[in-house]
Formats: structure tokens, sequence, C-alpha cells
């Protein structure tokens, strides 16, 4: 009776360990798989050059609009785009953006599409930013082949 006991105490208390080894080893390498997922999609983008797409960068308005200019996108089934610069404010450097897509513009017939993006904040009134040297623009189109690919451009004000 007394090694019964001590029989199933063993087996519970080896049951419970397996249990607690599986649910740490499980814990450990759930992290490391997320990361090889963000990994895996950083991977999956493929570097394109401005040409790549016909992107064209320029400012009109005394540098207060961005001019976005795509005039390849036969091979492009949606687009989004991010702006981001410093500004001066009271004297002070302030992180600006902004951010926008497009649909498939070939469905209606178009190969180029041009954006005016202002580089402020309007509503009913624009108040553009100031002290604009450098934009960091960044552009993701979604290719007709399912492939994403991505242009990075650093545009300098004059």
């Amino acid at each position: 009776m007394k090694n019964k006991k001590i029989l199933f105490t063993a087996v519970g208390v080896l049951i419970i360990l397996v249990i607690l080894g599986l649910a740490l080893y499980s814990l450990n390498n759930k992290p490391q798989e997320e990361n090889n997922n963000e990994d895996s999609l950083v991977e999956n983008f493929i570097q394109l050059s401005a040409e790549d797409v016909g992107l064209v960068l320029s400012t009109q308005k005394n540098n207060q609009q961005l001019v976005m200019e795509l005039n390849n996108l036969e091979n492009v089934e949606s687009f989004d785009y991010e702006v981001s610069y410093d500004a001066i404010e009271n004297g002070e450097v302030i992180k600006q953006g902004t951010f926008g897509s497009g649909p498939n513009p070939t469905e209606k017939g178009k190969t180029e599409i041009k954006r005016v993006i202002d580089l402020g904040t309007c509503s009913a009134v624009c108040r553009y930013h100031k002290g604009i040297e450098e934009i960091q623009f960044t552009l993701r189109v979604n290719l007709l082949d399912g492939q994403v690919g991505m242009v990075e451009e650093i545009f300098v004000l004059e």
C-alpha cells in the first residue's frame, strides 16, 4: 500500500514536471516564431528604384506642397505612401508627416498618377509647416503578380 502511494506520487510529480517543461518550451519558442514571421514579411518586400514605378518628386507653392508623380504603373494593383519630415515650430524641431494610398490606376485605363501633398495642416485653411529641409518619402506598391515593392527616397528642398 505504501509503495503504491509512493509510485502514484512519483508518477504525478513526473507528469507535472513534463507539463511544466512543455509549457516553458512553448513559451520560449513562441516569440522566436513571431520574430521569424516579422523578418519574413520584411524580406518579402522587393526593393524598387524610383525609375521602376516612374516616381518623380517635386515641390510647388514655395515648397509648401510635395508633388508625387507615378508614371509607370502598368504592373501596379495599388499603392500607399508615407511622407515624413522635420519642421520648425516656435523654434523647436517637430516631426511631421502624412500618408495616403491609391487603388489600381489601370482599372480606369491610367498608367500615371499625380498627387499634390500639402506639407502642413489643412482643413478650411492650410497652415503650412516651416523650415523643412528634406523629406523622407516611402512608397509601397502592391504588384499585379502578388509581390510587394518598396521605394525609399530622400527629397532635399532647394
